[in-house]
């Protein structure tokens, strides 16, 4: 089989799988992407191994998060968002802080070291907008303010947790951090006469 029809039995075996546990799911009163999700689990290389990760895939997968987000932002008002941004900015901070904090104190005291406990604890921090917005708009309560409480906090929760694991991640590896400006731009060569 060529590689454009390899693509195309993948694609109709994810789709399949994925209506199949996303019925499943909301039979057990269970949001539909929790099912898809244990298809994607079930199916993968770490189950049955029907279908693997590649490029292809990967583009497609980033394309439907992109119309899925896109989607949201459709039925999203700016009105509505400015009015609970406080309360999602406060919910979004605390997400970040809270498990950060407490995931830093577990992996110290498991037996890691600072730098380690704190890359660790960054995993505790990372959220999905995007699973998020599916789900309440699954669940048909999108235009709710709590919903939108929920929502804007997972926006900035994403945001914070992606500077943050840019910081653990230079702390891990070592490197200083430049704030402000790039590190190429502070540094300069010495050049030795010969």
């Amino acid at each position: 089989m060529d590689h454009g029809g390899g693509i195309l039995l993948a694609l109709f075996v994810i789709f399949v799988a994925a209506q199949i546990g996303a019925e499943i799911a909301q039979r057990l009163k269970l949001p539909g992407v929790v099912g898809e999700i244990a298809a994607g689990c079930a199916l993968g290389p770490s189950a049955l191994g029907w279908v693997h990760p590649s490029e292809a895939l990967d583009l497609l997968a980033e394309i439907g998060v992109v119309l899925l987000l896109f989607s949201v932002g459709l039925e999203t008002k700016l009105e509505e968002m400015k009015r609970v941004g406080r309360s999602a900015f406060f919910v979004g901070v605390l997400g970040v802080v809270v498990p950060f904090a407490l995931g830093s104190l577990w992996a110290h005291g498991s037996g890691f070291d600072w730098a380690q406990s704190l890359f660790v604890a960054a995993a505790f921090v990372a959220t999905s907008a995007g699973i998020t917005a599916r789900v309440l708009q699954e669940l048909g309560v999108l235009q709710r303010e709590e919903s939108r409480v929920i929502l804007g906090a997972a926006v900035i929760d994403d945001i914070l947790a992606m500077l943050l694991l840019g910081v653990v991640t230079a702390l891990q590896s070592g490197e200083s951090l430049h704030l402000g400006s790039s590190p190429s731009c502070c540094s300069k060569q010495s050049v030795s006469s010969p």
